[in-house]
């Protein structure tokens, strides 16, 4: 297939690939959707296709599976939300960003959470989490659907000379364009794993087990635990190491000076 045949698919599938590409964006694949809106946004401006009709199918599409995300999370909460970050490339940061930009902003986060990656995974179960309610999530959830693809397609629509001008050149490199654009998503997803491998590595020097740290408690030493899991990851396991102290990232400036200094200090967030 070259570029020019993946344009004129556009044209004329346009208004079922969009919204499937858009559904793969909310479980976390990376396909190139907004390559794909910016030409649709071009294609608008020639007249070959409907911007309304293609943010409509959009809509349609996605707010019954946000719709089913968001039921899941207000029944089973943050289990759906750990089950949603394993399927993401950093999951050890995945609830927790998204937990404190929804403390932070409310329910306006779901405004953006199409434009940011990772965020259309969690936000609607852990707005579902929240209780959020149902009228609510699909009235952000549609708006952010509309400004998502409205924009990306708008951005096409205005630099249509642009974008043409950039599928010609593609053209010419015949499939060899096709290559790079493989390898360019393959390079994102490797660099991610890549920096996960070398965060846990550096974490990995300075671990301790949990059969040293019994033997250390049994042994009566100085050992201060503090549990860093934000309210979603104690709900969904509500357990804790005997004697830790309970004290949010976002709590911990705040207790710095009630944790002690003359023993070993133990972290944990998982």
């Amino acid at each position: 297939m070259t570029v020019f045949d993946g344009v004129q698919w556009l044209e004329h599938y346009g208004v079922f690939i969009l919204p499937a590409l858009a559904v793969f964006e909310q479980v976390g694949i990376p396909l190139p959707a907004v390559p794909a809106l910016l030409v649709m946004g071009a294609l608008a401006a020639s007249g070959r296709v409907s911007l309304g009709l293609i943010i409509l199918a959009i809509i349609v599409v996605t707010l019954p599976v946000d719709l089913t995300w968001h039921q899941l999370g207000r029944r089973r909460g943050a289990r759906v939300l750990s089950g949603l970050c394993r399927m993401t490339l950093e999951p050890d940061l995945c609830v927790r960003r998204t937990h404190d930009l929804f403390r932070r902003h409310g329910v306006r986060t779901l405004l953006i959470m199409k434009f940011l990656p990772g965020l259309t995974t969690v936000l609607p179960p852990m707005a579902g989490a929240f209780g959020v309610p149902r009228l609510q999530f699909a009235l952000y959830d549609g708006a952010s659907s509309l400004l998502w693809a409205g924009f990306w397609m708008g951005t096409g629509y205005v630099f249509s000379d642009a974008i043409d001008q950039m599928i010609v050149w593609a053209a010419r490199l015949g499939h060899l364009a096709i290559v790079l654009l493989v390898a360019a998503v393959v390079g994102y997803i490797a660099l991610r794993y890549l920096r996960r491998w070398l965060l846990l590595r550096r974490l990995r020097i300075a671990r301790i087990t949990p059969e040293d740290l019994r033997r250390k408690l049994d042994a009566g030493e100085n050992v201060t635990i503090i549990d860093l899991r934000t309210e979603l990851d104690v709900a969904a396991t509500p357990y804790a190491i005997p004697g830790s102290r309970w004290i949010t990232t976002e709590q911990l400036d705040d207790h710095l000076a009630d944790i002690p200094r003359d023993g070993e200090l133990v972290l944990y967030c998982s």
